[in-house]
């Protein structure tokens, strides 16, 4: 597969012309190239090896994502803020004009903010624009993540003549895979988690990705590297909380039903093992609420929010989704490093504007931007979007999620790090670790070393911790995530 245009570099206004030959275009600007799908990462050169203050060892490699400030994402995935319901982004999905059809992990009322939700919504999108496109209707798909292309494969293999318009440099949207060898293997910066019997489960069969049943053990650790006794204290708060914002006639965010439930204040009196039940009610937020949803409870729906979602994986990709990229994208004509500006929808066809000058005519489109890209004024829709449309956008929140990968010469943080067994769900070894009687820095640490030989920690870094660190760069971030590994060091 060549997504990149012909070999030798084809300008771009070649390679427009070429893959979008008979329409009616304008070119303006000239650039090289369309998208690669895979990117080249920037790594942060290897540290020195002196460990710490707090005995952390310095690590032998570091990478990050930053999706959050990424103008072609503006955050992670979609999460229930207050006021939204399954009908929202059913709603979202609704046709415009017979023309125009939005997609995604937004649009998913059964698995928002998943992969497997993304990329049904993809192919929903497809077979809807199918039944109203006439005989030899020219399709766009805007973007090339998982929706857009699930939506282009499924459009092309029914023999439709679509164009995917990408804004970014490279395929996969969120589902960003890079290889270093620093990690023995492949480095998933977006989601790392596949879900079992979703209807994209054959499909990754089907491109050659593999997977791991990740099983979470969850240790939770004080300040002071002390392993600490469970106590649900806090998920009751929560319970009690989300119970009676069941009761009350209008949605209020998590923090509000805490209060107005009478689940907080909760005892801050220290038990016998120093912690509390507002230290366990603080770690339920933080290293629960916060990674499943990218936000912090004053903006999560009470009635929406599902406990039941908290550390449920149940496998991780450990292939990196490079090959259901390429498997989707194959013999596909896509346009990179082309920013749509406006969708002016006609009774005629749909026209599409882009950053250079550029216009392509097309009679039908598919947008699969994410709700954080449709937050802005980054798309202009002419005429505007139907109202609940709007409504649906402005609803619906985007949340802030990142993950940090730490490769190290020892896995210091496992009870028996000399054994130097992977711990990666096949045992009853904790792999998650999480901080409790402080507000963690990184939400949780994922051991996912699967081979002895590269130790390699997983961080989650959710909500205002993501965005507040996706502002600092690599050296600064890297300090950060390093004392927050301060409690799970040899001491």
């Amino acid at each position: 597969m060549d997504a990149r245009g012909p070999a030798g570099g084809m300008p771009r206004r070649a390679f427009l012309a070429a893959t979008l030959g008979g329409l009616a275009v304008t070119l303006a600007a000239c650039t090289d190239g369309g998208p690669t799908p895979t990117p080249t990462p920037t790594r942060t050169p290897a540290p020195s090896p002196t460990p710490s203050a707090g005995g952390v060892p310095a690590p032998e490699a570091f990478l990050r994502s930053r999706w959050s400030r990424d103008p072609f994402t503006r955050g992670a995935f979609s999460f229930e803020a207050v006021g939204s319901t399954p009908e929202l982004r059913r709603a979202l999905a609704e046709p415009i004009a017979d023309r125009l059809v939005i997609a995604g992990e937004g649009t998913s009322s059964d698995a928002p903010g998943t992969v497997h939700g993304a990329y049904a919504e993809g192919v929903r999108a497809a077979r809807t624009i199918a039944d109203l496109a006439d005989e030899g209707d020219r399709i766009a798909v805007i973007g090339a993540g998982i929706a857009g292309l699930a939506a282009a494969r499924t459009l092309a293999d029914a023999g439709h003549d679509v164009v995917v318009v990408e804004a970014g440099t490279s395929l996969g949207g969120r589902l960003r895979t890079v290889e270093d060898d620093a990690f023995g293997g492949p480095v998933v910066l977006g989601s790392v988690f596949a879900s079992d019997g979703a209807e994209l489960r054959p499909v990754l069969a089907e491109a050659g990705v593999a997977t791991r049943p990740f099983t979470p053990n969850v240790q939770a650790r004080t300040p002071d590297g002390v392993v600490a006794e469970p106590s649900p204290a806090g998920w009751e708060a929560i319970a009690i909380a989300q119970e009676w914002a069941a009761g009350n006639s209008a949605d209020v965010s998590l923090t509000n039903a805490l209060i107005r439930s009478g689940a907080v204040p909760i005892s801050g009196e220290p038990g016998a093992d120093g912690l509390s039940p507002r230290d366990w009610l603080v770690n339920a937020i933080s290293t629960g609420v916060e990674p499943t949803t990218g936000a912090a409870p004053t903006r999560v729906s009470a009635k929406r929010f599902d406990a039941d979602m908290v550390w449920r994986p149940t496998s991780r990709v450990v292939s990196g989704w490079s090959a259901l990229i390429d498997r989707l994208a194959d013999g596909l004509a896509i346009a990179g490093s082309s920013v749509v500006t406006t969708i002016t929808v006609g009774d005629d066809g749909v026209g599409l504007r882009l950053d250079t000058g550029e216009s392509l005519r097309m009679h039908r489109v598919i947008v699969t931007a994410s709700v954080g890209v449709l937050k802005t004024d980054t798309i202009t829709f002419d005429p505007p979007l139907p109202l609940l449309h709007q409504r649906a956008i402005g609803v619906l929140g985007m949340g802030a999620s990142d993950v940090v990968w730490l490769a190290f010469d020892e896995p210091f943080w496992r009870a028996d790090a000399a054994g130097a067994t992977p711990t990666d769900g096949t045992s009853g070894d904790a792999n998650v670790f999480t901080l409790v009687g402080a507000t963690p820095t990184v939400a949780a640490w994922l051991d996912v070393g699967v081979d002895p030989r590269r130790p390699v920690l997983l961080g989650i870094l959710a909500a205002e911790h993501a965005r507040r660190l996706a502002e600092l760069d690599d050296d600064d971030a890297l300090a950060e995530v390093l004392a927050s590994l301060e409690p799970f060091a040899p001491r």
